[in-house]
């Protein structure tokens, strides 16, 4: 099946691919590549990650430290009560979580696909918010005046009343789904493995550092992916662009549109 270059059929309601792939023939170097992809509409994701960062912090700050509504409690379980807490080192790895979440959407390289990025993250943002609201939860926190800076930290800006559902699973899993659509089929799965077992340890650091119940990183994890699913798989474009990731020609584009 042959498509047009850009990969759009006549009822699409815009003319370019949401997730531009590079050219299969390009002899450009790795870091040339993703150079080009990051200043590509370098203002409109610059734009965009002033405003939902501030969107996101003010949001989340105050719902973490005013409940309006009765608190509820999130029953534990034999994991929360089996993993104490340990500051070190999993302070720092509930950390690095944003060194790729707050990176890898520079990577998306279409106003398509940075529009489907901003849908999801916003519904995905605006259903936590709506139960931080209304069901306000108290996670499990432990007072903490040690001498670990990721730790102190993170007590510092993340309240206690927003535990349920965990925005920082949600943020791993639609993050993941999102590299996983930058790069289909061509990442090597050493690198996947890598990959998971980070993911492994961040959703462990959030039980270790008890900022989280289980309960929480299950609906986290189910949130992020319902809105990966919401803003790239439920489009008139996805299943073309998927099917043009299967295409050989030179015309073809890889990714989810």
């Amino acid at each position: 099946m042959s498509f047009p270059e850009q990969g759009i059929s006549p009822d699409m309601s815009y003319s370019e691919p949401c997730i531009q792939a590079d050219r299969p023939k390009s002899r450009a170097s790795l870091p040339t590549r993703l150079f080009s992809r990051i200043i590509a509409h370098w203002e409109r994701k610059l734009l965009l990650t002033l405003a939902l960062n501030l969107f996101f912090w003010v949001g989340y700050a105050w719902l973490g430290h005013h409940a309006v509504f009765p608190l509820r409690n999130v029953p534990a379980t034999w994991l929360d009560t089996l993993i104490q807490f340990s500051p070190q080192p999993w302070g720092w790895i509930y950390l690095s979580q944003f060194l790729y979440t707050g990176t890898l959407p520079w990577l998306i390289n279409s106003k398509p696909g940075l529009r489907r990025y901003v849908v999801g993250l916003l519904w995905m943002c605006s259903i936590s918010f709506l139960a931080f609201l209304f069901f306000p939860t108290v996670g499990p926190r432990v007072e903490y005046h040690g001498q670990n800076f990721a730790v102190a930290l993170i007590q510092h800006y993340d309240g206690a009343l927003n535990a349920f559902p965990s925005l920082h699973a949600a943020f791993l899993v639609y993050t993941f789904a999102l590299g996983w659509r930058l790069f289909p089929g061509r990442i090597p799965p050493s690198f996947i493995g890598v990959c998971l077992l980070w993911a492994g340890l961040i959703l462990y650091s959030t039980l270790a550092t008890k900022q989280h119940y289980t309960l929480d990183l299950m609906a986290g994890c189910l949130l992020g992916f319902g809105a990966d699913r919401l803003a790239w798989g439920n489009f008139a474009g996805c299943k073309e662009a998927r099917t043009m990731s299967r295409s050989s020609g030179s015309a073809s584009q890889a990714g989810i549109i």
